[in-house]
């Protein structure tokens, strides 16, 4: 007996390790959609990992440049790809590849394209083929690389505070780091000129910055040419550098400053071209100069250089939206026109240059709210976008608004309430999305950045202003009903059994009683060790914090007057954002998503985390869906799926 039964015990244990064996090893399949367990009932004990199903628009237009009859410019975390006919009257986009970060700049050297990807890095890109460009090198850098430029067998990077990078490329597969470069300030744009490579630095001692790079292994310093404003682009034409600048302080000579190189250990001022506010970037070709103008000198402006001492203007293509780029080939001008995309121009005729295309893209995806098929996007500058998701590898635009800059979206029944930054609410009917109309509004005094609306009420954090309650009864005529002024400044709010619950930046949590909404009253606050608090969100008794270096922290307030931290999770990272859906937990954790197990409150654990090319700004999750707002990396819609979780560095 003794020795059958211990036999029993020794086969059932057996047994058990090969079941868990087969659990941990197996390799994964994915569940079809019909299998599929609900997000918020998903079986923890297998692991799950993200997936991304679609995206759309990308993001703002940064960079673009040409080879041939094929224009390739950067759209946030993309680079998508033109063919022209011959006549160069019209551009169809025939292809596109993802990078790992929003795009700052491009630059065409034979069969290669360089790509300054801002999450950091060099991304090397055969385009021998270019509806189909395909990576082939990298080199990881630190991150805010901002412009490249290729001669020979090396390219030339600004990058940020990192100074003037410069990289071995004559093996596309293995580029390498030669040497970095401190230019003693923020390396803006580069450029190179046979021996010598002038940097836009802009510094306290802002300026032109001249380096030695016949031994590019060895740069050395030559000279440098201070001037006031932030210097932003740089171009050169034998012995002239032509620098653009913006306006740091009221009364700095902002605009084109032209300067005599023909010594390069002495540059000299020649001459000036004054704007109004300045530009980021310059292309200049047959004495002609091009700036990428932005603020009250956006779009397109061009000034004859011929006679380096007095520059002329010549004409302008103007609009509201600032420029980021601008990249010349023959009678055409790509205008990365930033949130509206890339704009070509036909410049034969500089006076008035006229558009004669356009290749739309999104602007700063703030804020998204997700009912059934259709998602609506606060889209900064761009206003009110609404999408229709119903197939996310496929997502179409049904209708835009334009607003002055939509950070946050709620939306209930036919309107949509859009937080407006320094304009306030704006309401808007939304009963036919391809015509969406603004039909009420009401100017708050300070950045409204999210809202909430329950009931007849709308609850707007409104920036330093703190929480404002606005009555949308009628929503033609929004009226202010009660404020209240919190100690910091008010990034989000969620309203819960008669409470707002305002997320207060570095002020922590602030729990304010809205029962009377004529006389509301804050009867608590949270304040999480070395937290910032971005976003927050309700479950029951329990608030979500998204609190920056502290990651997610989770608070009993089923007593309001006394909150409680329950748990925490520390994010890798810094928490910014936060949405709630069951048993998970979606965190925007700067430019990551991820998700937490929050079915026991007290141990949040994370399942897994998704790389993202920009911050992760606002989440919306809907049919088991999570539809991320990722700042210049457009909108991203996103699936936790059963399979192994990804071991993506962190």
């Amino acid at each position: 007996m003794r020795k059958a039964f211990l036999l029993s015990a020794l086969l059932l244990v057996f047994t058990f390790l090969i079941n868990v064996s087969s659990l941990t090893a197996a390799p994964s399949t994915k569940a079809s959609k019909t299998d599929r367990p609900e997000l918020n009932r998903v079986d923890f004990s297998t692991p799950s990992s993200l997936e991304l199903l679609g995206r759309w628009q990308h993001g703002p237009v940064f960079a673009s440049a040409v080879s041939g009859n094929h224009v390739f410019f950067g759209s946030g975390g993309l680079i998508r790809v033109l063919k022209s006919d011959k006549k160069n009257t019209t551009w169809k986009e025939v292809g596109s590849i993802d990078t790992s970060g929003i795009v700052r700049g491009l630059f065409v050297s034979g069969d290669q394209l360089y790509v300054a990807d801002d999450s950091g890095a060099l991304i090397v890109m055969d385009i021998s083929k270019p509806k189909k460009p395909k990576e082939t090198g990298r080199v990881k850098l630190s991150k805010d690389v901002r412009a490249v430029y290729v001669q020979g067998n090396y390219a030339y990077l600004a990058a940020h505070w990192a100074g003037l990078i410069i990289i071995d490329v004559s093996d596309p597969v293995k580029p390498t780091i030669v040497v970095k470069h401190k230019t003693q300030g923020i390396a803006k744009d580069v450029y190179v000129q046979g021996s010598l490579a002038l940097v836009a630095n802009a510094s306290k001692d802002n300026g032109l910055k001249l380096i030695d790079i016949s031994n590019p292994q060895q740069p050395k310093d030559l000279g440098y040419h201070a001037m006031s404003g932030i210097a932003y682009g740089v171009s050169a034409d034998n012995d002239h550098a032509y620098v653009v600048s913006l306006e740091r302080d009221v009364g700095d000579d902002a605009g084109l400053t032209i300067i005599d190189i023909s010594n390069p250990a002495k540059p000299v001022k020649s001459g000036f071209q004054k704007m109004e506010y300045g530009a980021e970037r310059i292309w200049v070709e047959n004495s002609t100069a091009y700036l990428a103008g932005v603020a009250n000198d956006a779009g397109l402006i061009v000034v004859d250089v011929a006679d380096a001492t007095a520059p002329k203007w010549l004409g302008r293509y103007h609009d509201t939206t600032c420029s980021e780029s601008i990249t010349v080939a023959g009678s055409h001008a790509f205008l990365g026109h930033g949130d509206l995309g890339l704009e070509i121009l036909d410049i034969s005729k500089p006076s008035a240059p006229p558009v004669v295309n356009h290749h739309d893209a999104a602007g700063k995806v703030r804020g998204v709210h997700t009912v059934g098929d259709l998602a609506y996007i606060a889209n900064g500058y761009t206003g009110l976008r609404i999408l229709d998701v119903s197939n996310p590898a496929d997502v179409k635009e049904l209708g835009n608004l334009p607003t002055y800059r939509a950070l946050g979206v709620h939306v209930v029944g036919s309107y949509a309430y859009i937080a407006n930054d320094f304009q306030g609410l704006r309401v808007i009917d939304v009963s036919k999305p391809s015509s969406p109309i603004e039909v009420g509004k009401l100017e708050t005094p300070g950045e409204a950045m999210r809202v909430k609306v329950s009931g007849n009420l709308a609850y707007v954090a409104d920036g330093a202003a703190g929480l404002r309650v606005i009555d949308v009864s009628t929503p033609h005529s929004p009226i202010d009903v009660s404020n209240f002024d919190t100690q910091g400044y008010s990034y989000d709010v969620q309203v819960s059994n008669q409470l707002a619950l305002v997320a207060d930046g570095s002020s922590g949590l602030r729990i304010i009683d809205v029962e009377n909404s004529l006389d509301i009253k804050e009867i608590s606050y949270f304040l999480p060790t070395d937290g910032d608090v971005r976003s927050v969100d309700v479950s029951g008794s329990f608030a979500y914090l998204a609190a920056g270096k502290p990651g997610l922290v989770v608070v009993d307030i089923s007593d309001p007057e006394k909150p409680r931290e329950v748990g925490k999770i520390d994010t890798p990272r810094s928490a910014r954002s936060i949405k709630v859906d069951g048993n998970l937990a979606y965190v925007g954790d700067l430019d990551w998503l991820r998700v937490y197990d929050i079915s026991t409150p007290s141990q949040p654990r994370e399942i897994d985390g998704y790389k993202t090319p920009n911050t992760v700004d606002h989440i919306s999750v809907a049919n088991g869906k999570a539809y991320v707002a990722g700042y210049e990396a457009g909108l991203l819609i996103m699936e936790l799926q059963p399979g192994h979780i990804k071991m993506a560095e962190q």
